[in-house]
């Protein structure tokens, strides 16, 4: 399998170690597309090249998945969580397990075969954050497998299904609701936690009319402490 060009895009640890990755699978350079201001430009001139979209959240337009081979990572059990912000919406939506695709791009989002797929056991203890974490390690550690499926032509189809969740969505619209019941609040707050550089606002409370940023939370076998943006400290009791 000969490519005229091979190009990673994304950011963080996840494109740096499939770079090197791809780079030693392929003996050939893996050229890092990084600090490009307009994609779309960059991309349409392309053809017959591999292009490797780790840790990215550019859509690649119709010109450029038609002239190239194009595969993703996605953060998340495909078809299922379809979109953005996968990790939380896993974690809110109380799913049993996880993990993270490989997968084909089409002009269609995050649709394409399937070209490796690892799961995670989610538990009570994993935040967004925490689990976004082990994402990426399993990403990195399963995408040797994806070349060579890649390389070999060995696809899984897609089913139908799994929803799709645009970016600036949220849980509940990013507000805590202290009505719900203990389990269902932990949901929440650990969905929320996604970290300071995650660019997912803090979760929000609205009490006595005012809205607060919620900054920390601590949840025990008796309480729910939250540690909200005006200094409040609001220690409430749950069934």
């Amino acid at each position: 399998m000969t490519y005229s060009h091979i190009y990673i895009i994304g950011t963080g640890k996840v494109t740096k170690e499939c770079q090197k990755i791809a780079s030693d699978f392929f003996k050939q350079e893996v050229i890092f597309a990084k600090n490009i201001e307009n994609l779309d430009d960059f991309c349409k001139n392309l053809k017959n090249c591999l292009i490797i979209s780790a840790n990215n959240s550019y859509i690649f337009k119709k010109e450029c998945v038609q002239n190239n081979t194009i595969i993703n990572y996605h953060n998340a059990l495909l078809p299922f969580h379809k979109g953005c912000n996968a990790r939380i919406w896993s974690i809110w939506e109380n799913d049993k397990k996880t993990g993270i695709t490989w997968h084909m791009v089409e002009e269609s989002i995050d649709t394409g075969a399937i070209l490796t797929q690892k799961e995670i056991k989610l538990d009570d203890n994993f935040t967004a954050l925490s689990l976004l974490d082990t994402q990426h390690k399993l990403a990195i550690a399963s995408f040797k497998e994806a070349l060579k499926n890649l390389e070999n032509k060995i696809f899984k189809i897609q089913t139908l299904g799994g929803g799709y969740h645009k970016k600036l969505a949220l849980p509940n619209e990013g507000y805590l609701d202290l009505a719900w019941d203990k389990e269902k609040i932990s949901r929440f707050l650990r969905a929320m936690d996604c970290g300071a550089l995650s660019g997912v606002p803090k979760a929000r409370l609205k009490i006595l009319g005012e809205e607060k940023e919620i900054l920390f939370y601590e949840i025990n076998e008796l309480d729910l402490i939250l540690n909200l943006s005006d200094n409040t400290i609001l220690k409430i009791t749950k069934e």
